[in-house]
């Protein structure tokens, strides 16, 4: 949204302009951040505050090492051989590459269909925000009637995993209905209301799985291998949110917009039943990785 008024106002320079003026508000208010939180950083100031000896620092090339397993290798590793990862980063990845080739698809769309500017066109992204905005709605209210009931119900810090998957649940059946309404819909012989409400369900969902997924992962592995599949979660998602927009505007053009949204419809129609498989086989699928898994 603010890229389309900056480039309208000053040209499209100040839409990277802009963007890194926002990088260095984000970089200084990392400044202001509350207390070290790590764990190896506050074992080593307890145990000085003590006076117990510290162990060496370790040798650069360990360190090195640990890095190249921890971000680089091990999360491709668990990305093909992890079904939990493989399916999780495959559902995550195709929503999030769906995502931002609503970057390409709106202007597209509202342009060729309702004769928006491109200010007009930037504006339609607030759906987008809305749609954000509910689905923490919804992730807390999954969290407060849904999760935590199960906390009193298991010993402590053993909830299944499985319980984190409620959101994700509701967040597909959105994402699916939201790309059929508004490849059907948007057309000049409907307001542009509609299309417009439609992208809301979808931001909504697409968040609502992202972090219901996540917090699965982050609750299934244990120890560094949880930065590996978040790593390997990460690595997914941004090559798909690259590809996607690049040729998102020539399959509208080919398709046509109903079947060009309906196509990415039916992608996430199949992957619809992800966590409702993952909430009735996650314990069995965790019983059989290679890795540390919750054993509850």
């Amino acid at each position: 949204m603010i890229g389309a008024f900056a480039t309208q106002g000053a040209g499209w320079r100040w839409t990277q302009w802009t963007t890194i003026f926002f990088g260095i508000l984000g970089m200084v208010l990392t400044f202001t951040v509350g207390r070290e939180t790590y764990h190896p950083v506050l074992m080593r100031r307890r145990a000085k505050a003590l006076g117990h000896p510290l162990p060496p620092p370790q040798p650069a090339r360990d360190v090195l090492r640990a890095f190249l397993v921890v971000a680089l290798l091990r999360p491709l590793h668990m990305l093909f051989t992890e079904p939990i990862v493989s399916f999780t980063c495959l559902y995550v990845a195709c929503e999030f590459g769906t995502l931002y080739s609503f970057f390409a698809a709106v202007p597209y769309v509202f342009q060729t269909q309702y004769a928006f500017g491109v200010e007009q066109s930037g504006l339609v992204f607030l759906s987008i925000v809305v749609g954000c905005l509910l689905s923490l709605v919804a992730v807390m209210a999954c969290d407060v009637l849904l999760y935590r009931p199960q906390v009193a119900k298991h010993p402590p810090n053993a909830v299944p995993p499985e319980y984190r998957l409620f959101p994700a649940m509701m967040g597909g059946v959105g994402l699916v209905a939201s790309l059929f309404w508004f490849g059907w819909t948007a057309r000049s012989s409907i307001h542009w209301a509609s299309p417009a409400v439609a992208i809301m369900p979808f931001a909504w969902g697409n968040l609502c799985i992202f972090i219901s997924l996540i917090s699965y992962t982050v609750d299934t592995y244990h120890g560094t291998t949880v930065a590996s599949a978040a790593s390997a979660n990460s690595f997914a998602r941004y090559l798909f949110s690259a590809a996607f927009p690049l040729f998102t505007v020539q399959m509208f053009q080919k398709l046509g917009i109903p079947w060009a949204s309906s196509l990415l419809g039916f992608v996430a129609l199949v992957q619809l039943p992800v966590p409702f498989l993952l909430f009735k086989y996650g314990k069995r699928i965790r019983a059989r990785s290679r890795y540390e898994t919750a054993s509850y």
